[in-house]
């Protein structure tokens, strides 16, 4: 079994490519063809109107008349061209002896995610006052660790979330692997942050999608944790561009931190990292 295996597909889901490296390359591959089939034609069109008029001045100019025409049909091929490869690709089937065709169907489904990215959080109390999901660390009050009489830390949330905690500090010590993906089930196979959480999860019979951003985006799958509101095991905490794994006891997170760091349990959420903390999120059917 290799590091990139995936046993399930799902195209919603961003599970049905199994090399997420690939899935980054195709998906700059199919903005760059959206800035090509945008601005070549344009410009070429540009051309064959300026020469187009000198044609119509100059009605003897040399080649003239075929210059303005193999631009013409140097624009249409180019703005057509990334259609045609958009449809080959989409007409191939769904399979692992076939990556990029299956890549390319997940690189633009986690485009489509991504437009969907302006996230707002809808006050449950008035069902109206909307307010920026941004928040800065310091708007988070800490948590406070409780002792239990035996000296273990108390641990606050659901049966569901304390097991998901234990499965997940379970893989501490194991590698992190960026673009690695991982079913959820042992052995462990080397991922990096967000495909931690969602094997962790997976394994569980809770289906996330594979990145931070996507995660995030997917706002049906989640509510917004907001103080005072209390942490509890099995929360998310998504950072701008990283996401980690709530323990309940207090601000106590497990991650799949670094590739030199590898899985680890880092003590405070608000002070291990320096990206922008988005938000907390209570995945459904954790709660």
């Amino acid at each position: 079994m290799s590091y990139f295996q995936i046993l399930t597909c799902n195209n919603t889901l961003g599970t049905c490519c199994s090399d997420y490296g690939l899935v980054n390359i195709l998906n700059i591959i199919h903005t760059v063809f959206v800035f090509i089939q945008i601005i070549v034609p344009i410009l070429l069109l540009v051309m064959v109107v300026f020469q187009f008029t000198n044609l119509v001045i100059n009605p003897d100019m040399k080649n003239g008349l075929k210059k303005v025409t193999n631009k013409f049909i140097a624009a249409v091929i180019i703005f057509l061209l990334p259609v045609f490869v958009d449809v080959l690709l989409n007409i191939l089937p769904v399979s692992k002896s076939f990556q990029v065709a299956t890549c390319w169907k997940s690189a633009k489904s986690s485009a489509e995610v991504l437009r969907s990215k302006r996230t707002v959080y809808i006050d449950p109390k008035t069902g109206k006052k909307k307010v920026n999901v941004l928040i800065s660390p310091g708007q988070y009050k800490p948590g406070k660790d409780k002792k239990e009489s035996s000296g273990n830390n108390k641990i606050t949330g659901t049966a569901r979330g304390k097991a998901i905690v234990d499965y997940a500090k379970s893989f501490v010590g194991k590698p992190y692997i960026y673009g690695g993906s991982w079913n959820g089930e042992i052995p462990y196979m080397g991922t990096d942050c967000s495909g931690f959480v969602q094997g962790v999860f997976k394994h569980f019979g809770i289906n996330l999608t594979r990145t931070t951003d996507t995660q995030w985006a997917d706002t049906a799958s989640y509510k917004l944790v907001k103080p005072p509101q209390n942490i509890q095991a099995g929360d998310l905490v998504m950072y701008n561009g990283h996401v980690a794994i709530l323990t309940g006891n207090g601000n106590e997170i497990v991650h799949a931190m670094s590739s030199d760091s590898g899985i680890v349990v880092s003590s405070d959420y608000r002070t291990n990292s320096n990206k922008a903390i988005l938000g907390i999120m209570r995945i459904n059917g954790v709660n």
